[in-house]
């Protein structure tokens, strides 16, 4: 079998080459290659399939391919579970319900297949379900007018307790020259729907009551848009003139993301002006290319298909996340003339607060440090420069970029200087607050080794009030749960679950950190739900299914072990062991194919 397999294998290597490289035409036309080998096999058919999916090739040849593999072989899962996949997001709920009830007698155990016939089902008996649902936990509601734009850009803007400065968010998209599809997703509570009554008709909106970070309003901004583009703008910000047919341009020339730069809301107050260099400094537009930070991207659709999503539990920095994990691959193109107008604050000690919870909320990525007794001065100086440093350089793009006149740069200083202090003094009590955690968790594991659960678990949940990013003490919190036992702290326990497995799932070696971890408890269920989310959380990701299938060929389970198999094969065709012990599990359901 081997043998047969080897050239349409050779093919898919090439494939999945041509992915990395953003050659999707040539992987199409290698798919081809594939489909017409007389000696293709179930293997490569799959394989093929997959990673046109990755590719984002469109659905009709992935579909093709597993249709073809279904009817060679039905008695196999993998081909009907991706076919079932695709005909829903192409909306063929009739067919991907009778999948699905195949599926779920077939293997009416596994969680990955018992969550796809639940939206299935939900999907075909109308009962709302979204895929943007995805990203949040609770009630969420979801209104579309009968005039929104059918636009190659979307643009999600994202609000929080219906701020009143969404509706001139709103309102700057629809004033721009070209129309774009508007999706208002806001957080948090508050009345959307009636602030934006005026515009119901030309925008969807997405109300979740709970509170979203960011990247979590952002993802459910991409899962419920169509357009090929999509474009972000915070509630509290503006889109200039020539904002999204500037963007377009520079799609169509075949950036795959736009930058775009920031400009204050009103150039000639001192207040604004010193907020928007403190905060946006490397951003205004007169910022040379060589020294501009590329953020506020627009980015191709496909782009979130092939490296995922945003991290919905970063607090904050959850595009610099997403550029880490886009490397050289997609790097943004800088196109200044595009241009978000950001709010200016309320007066001066806002602003400083403002700098404050920035310092603050930082501190998680500065290098390591312990502010105790005997280094604090210490500490104190390094941050003390930092913060000159900070004000010296706001006051070089002030300068060298927007060539300020001196008596504007005096004045400009008096309120930087305040802003870099501030930032200063919240960055050194965000390290006081990571210090804490991490000597309360040590006092926890200390307690837990001794066998005292209940002082453990209080000095943990102290670590995690400090430290709730971090995903060592979240797991530790839920050992000492689970251990202490009862109702109220098993439903704690799942909650925490449910974090810890989002904030593992965007980093490859994380997340099969914590399939292990998973299934060290026999949380079986949960591991393959984890493997589920890695599908599109992380595409690239293959260590996490690698362990998912050794796990389920451990235990006896081939329907986990051909679907975990498969999402592994799928990102790397030379994966070993797997390959050959799936080529093993086919042996007994190859056949012709017609």
């Amino acid at each position: 079998m081997a043998n047969v397999q080897a050239p349409c294998r050779d093919i898919a290597i090439r494939m999945l080459a041509s992915v990395r490289q953003g050659k999707r035409q040539a992987a199409c036309d290698l798919a081809g290659e594939i489909t017409g080998c007389e000696t293709a096999d179930l293997h490569s058919l799959a394989l093929a399939g997959r990673i046109l999916e990755l590719a984002g090739a469109g659905n009709g040849e992935s579909e093709w391919l597993y249709r073809r593999m279904a009817a060679a072989a039905p008695e196999l899962i993998y081909p009907r579970y991706r076919l079932c996949e695709l005909l829903l997001k192409c909306g063929q709920t009739f067919e991907a319900a009778e999948l699905a009830t195949r599926l779920v007698a077939q293997a009416p155990d596994n969680a990955r297949i018992q969550d796809l016939e639940k939206r299935v089902t939900a999907f075909a008996a109308g009962s709302g379900f979204d895929l943007w649902r995805r990203w949040c936990a609770g009630s969420g509601s979801s209104r579309e007018g009968g005039g929104i734009a059918n636009s190659a850009m979307a643009v999600v803007v994202i609000g929080f307790r219906a701020q009143p400065s969404l509706v001139h968010a709103v309102a700057s998209l629809l004033e721009q020259e070209e129309p774009a599809e508007i999706v208002v997703v806001n957080s948090g509570g508050g009345d959307p729907a009636t602030l934006l009554a005026p515009f119901a008709a030309r925008i969807r909106l997405i109300d979740v009551q709970a509170p979203l970070y960011a990247g979590a309003a952002r993802n459910i901004g991409i899962d419920a848009s169509r357009a090929p583009h999509i474009a972000f703008l915070a509630g509290d910000c503006r889109a200039r003139p020539g904002w999204i047919r500037t963007r377009l341009a520079a799609h169509e020339r075949g950036a795959r993301a736009v930058a775009s730069a920031i400009v204050p809301s009103d150039h000639d107050k001192d207040l604004a002006l010193a907020a928007h260099l403190c905060l946006f400094g490397a951003r205004s537009p007169e910022t040379p290319p060589t020294q501009a930070l590329r953020y506020g991207a627009s980015y191709d659709r496909q782009v979130f298909a092939e490296f995922g999503y945003f991290n919905p539990t970063l607090r904050i920095s959850e595009d610099t996340d997403l550029a880490r994990r886009l490397g050289r691959q997609v790097h943004p193109a800088w196109v200044p003339q595009v241009q978000t107008e950001h709010g200016s604050p309320q007066g001066r000690l806002r602003f400083w607060r403002e700098m404050f919870g920035r310092g603050r909320r930082a501190a998680r990525y500065q290098p390591a440090r312990e502010p105790q007794s005997s280094a604090r001065a210490a500490v104190v100086r390094e941050l003390l420069a930092a913060a000159r440093q900070r004000t010296a350089t706001v006051l070089r793009i002030a300068d060298e970029f927007l060539k300020l006149e001196p008596t504007r740069q005096a004045a400009i200083r008096k309120l930087v200087g305040p802003a870099s202090l501030a930032y200063g003094a919240g960055n050194y009590i965000g390290l006081v607050s990571l210090h804490r955690a991490r000597r309360f968790h040590q006092e926890s594991r200390r307690s837990r080794s001794r066998g005292a659960i209940q002082p453990a678990l209080r000095k943990a949940e102290k670590a995690l009030r400090a430290d709730p990013a971090n995903l060592a003490v979240r797991l530790e919190l839920i050992d000492l749960l689970r251990a202490s036992g009862g109702g109220d702290h098993c439903a704690k326990a799942d909650t925490h679950l449910d974090i810890a497995m989002w904030q593992s799932a965007f980093h490859d070696e994380r997340l099969a950190g914590m399939a292990d971890w998973l299934l060290e408890r026999k949380m079986t269920e949960r591991a393959w739900r984890l493997g589920e989310i890695a599908t599109f959380s992380l595409p690239s990701a293959i260590l996490v299914h690698e362990r998912l299938a050794r796990a389920a060929e451990t235990i006896g389970d081939p329907v986990a072990f051909e679907l975990a198999a498969f999402d592994a094969l799928a990102r790397d065709p030379a994966a070993a062991p797997i390959g050959p012990r799936l080529d093993a599990l086919y042996e007994t359901s190859s056949r012709a194919l017609a």
